[in-house]
């Protein structure tokens, strides 16, 4: 290894070691650190470029539930509840069905290989690179629209196009893969940086613009304003 390369590694935080050593095996890294430190985290995972590597983001509502624990805990309570053959036979159809309902390694790899199948007209794709384009123009974006995210945009809205059966890629999925792919990636500015400030506009009106905005609200912002093909 060259002495320029150890001595980068050498000047490297133990955060930055545990993301680098996850890169080098190719394998995830689990980063925990106490609730009142996840915002500066978030800022320094996005300082280093880390989020531009992670795929997508996905917000688990917990009214959406926990389908499999909550499964397993109703097994669990059959179970105990009464010994009889009638129940014991629907535990094990019970157990049966959620077995079935696991997916397989072959599973994965059918899903993969359709996915490489999947087509994009040129009405779809031009929807697609306008989105990328009004992304990285929003007046409250900063940076985090990268190329290696709109291939990961692409990517995403052919995999999804798999998993609904289909062959190709409509804007509605577009849509759903801009939702999962950019709201980690999208760097927020900060009113002092704002374009406006250039042409004149007051600081404090600029600052009362972005006060609540999200990342969220900028992908829906988007794609209100970008028009998809028929």
């Amino acid at each position: 290894m060259s002495v320029e390369l150890v001595q980068k590694v050498e000047g490297l935080s133990d955060l930055e070691l545990a993301l680098l050593l996850s890169f080098v095996a190719n394998e995830h890294c689990l980063i925990q650190t106490e609730e009142n430190g996840l915002y500066h985290l978030q800022q320094e995972l996005q300082l280093v470029r880390l989020n531009d590597h992670i795929f997508l983001s996905h917000y688990h509502d917990l009214e959406d539930g926990f389908t499999n624990l909550e499964s397993a805990s109703e097994w669990i309570e059959d179970d105990r509840s009464s010994s009889s053959s009638v129940v014991r036979k629907t535990v094990i159809q019970t157990q049966e069905n959620r077995v079935e309902r696991t997916i397989s390694d072959a599973d994965v790899q059918k899903l993969v290989d359709e996915s490489k199948k999947v087509t994009m007209t040129a009405g779809v794709r031009c929807y697609l690179q306008n989105i990328v384009v009004f992304l990285r123009q929003h007046r409250a974006v900063d940076g985090g629209i990268t190329p290696r995210a709109t291939k990961a945009f692409d990517t995403l809205a052919r995999c999804l196009a798999s998993l609904h059966g289909l062959e190709y890629v409509t804007p509605s999925l577009v849509a759903i893969a801009a939702r999962k792919i950019y709201p980690h990636r999208i760097k927020l500015t900060i009113p002092e940086r704002d374009r406006s400030l250039q042409y004149g506009s007051d600081l404090a009106a600029v600052k009362a613009y972005l006060e609540g905005v999200t990342p969220e609200s900028i992908i829906e912002d988007v794609l209100a304003a970008v028009e998809p093909p028929l």
